[in-house]
């Protein structure tokens, strides 16, 4: 049976499935990570830290037939179902995931997904990687002590550190594109991972690492940015694209961006204003919205109130900004650029109404 092996977030990680259209998606979406497929493992065992199972179905079978009668519901948001189930006599909690077109049973001590896929998902093969498996590996990985954030980052020519936290559609993936485009590093467009690890004296240090895939680009900045041609582009879907932005601006492909300080933390909001607006905000602000953007924050207190001091580390340490998008930015990619290296270098004051360039 074809096996995906790879190590995801320094995390052993295995991907089996009989279907060869399951095996090339999962292959490519996790291309920047190395991949290797083996056809036939044959009696060697596995070593991996998180294996997902999956299995093509033609359709998926009814709620009832597949959710344990004492699952009980812990939230529903969108097509997404998510259930947890207490096993007798001090067994381990199991959870189960449930869209219209996958579904997913996850043992997160033994670091097991068996997932069912029905022919309908892959219709939207992208979603299915990068959305409906991914959450049960977030779950799984959260076990482990990696904590999942859902925010843009990217580097400045003067090295600082840009974290970019926003709900979907916010903005995020424009932002590191034009970022990229004016010679920034963009070094994710949604998604980190966060973990607390420990220095060399022992202290409590906190690491970010991006979950490198494909950018989800809006195909209206594909037809208005000119400087986008030639980006290599794949799957669509909706109103977006799957572009190799690691490629296209000439990331490593072999090394990953571990971060382990945030100076600046931009939250963007679209306003559809002729001009944009840059303001600080308070601390208190730029927690919440990190709380806001991490996934299962609630789960399992200890990892919680781990996860919990690394956005307060995040917090303390950066200058807190909202950025009122507006139309400018759409007009002209190294806008966002020159807003943000004028307030890396001080050329210019933050006042209560916004960002006020200096005469």
């Amino acid at each position: 049976m074809p096996t995906i092996n790879l190590v995801l977030a320094g995390v052993p990680f295995e991907i089996e499935t009989p279907s060869l259209r399951l095996t090339a998606l999962f292959a490519d979406y996790y291309r920047y990570y190395d991949p290797g497929v083996i056809y036939d493992r044959g009696t060697e065992l596995s070593s991996a830290r998180i294996r997902l199972e999956l299995e093509s179905v033609d359709e998926l079978p009814k709620p009832a037939d597949y959710l344990p009668p004492a699952a009980r519901l812990v939230s529903q948001t969108g097509v997404l179902g998510f259930w947890e189930c207490e096993k007798e006599r001090g067994g381990a909690t199991e959870y189960y995931f449930r869209t219209e077109v996958a579904a997913f049973h996850v043992e997160p001590k033994r670091g097991l997904i068996r997932g069912l896929v029905a022919e309908a998902a892959l219709n939207y093969p992208h979603i299915l990687a990068n959305t409906y498996s991914l959450f049960p590996i977030l779950l799984v990985l959260r076990s482990l002590g990696w904590y999942h954030l859902h925010a843009a980052a990217a580097i400045s020519p003067r090295g600082r550190v840009w974290l970019i936290p926003g709900s979907q559609r916010s903005g995020k993936t424009t932002i590191v594109t034009a970022l990229g485009l004016a010679g920034w590093r963009p070094i994710s467009d949604d998604s980190l991972f966060l973990r607390q690890t420990s220095g060399e004296g022992g202290d409590d240090l906190m690491e970010i690492v991006p979950l490198r895939k494909y950018f989800h680009l809006g195909n209206e900045l594909l037809s208005r940015w000119r400087g986008l041609d030639g980006m290599l582009r794949g799957h669509s879907y909706l109103d977006r694209t799957c572009v190799a932005a690691v490629e296209f601006f000439g990331l490593s492909l072999k090394r990953e961006d571990r971060v382990q300080r945030v100076d600046y933390l931009l939250m963007p909001e679209i306003t559809g204003e002729a001009r944009s607006r840059l303001r600080p905000v308070p601390a208190s602000d730029g927690l919440l919205m990190l709380g806001e953007q991490s996934v299962f924050l609630q789960m399992w207190r200890e990892h919680t109130l781990c996860q919990w001091r690394n956005l307060e580390r995040i917090a303390r340490g950066a200058s807190s900004l909202k950025l009122d998008s507006g139309i400018d930015l759409l007009e002209d990619p190294s806008e966002i650029a020159r807003i943000l290296e004028e307030v890396e270098s001080g050329c210019g004051e933050l006042v209560g109404e916004g960002f006020r360039p200096s005469p």
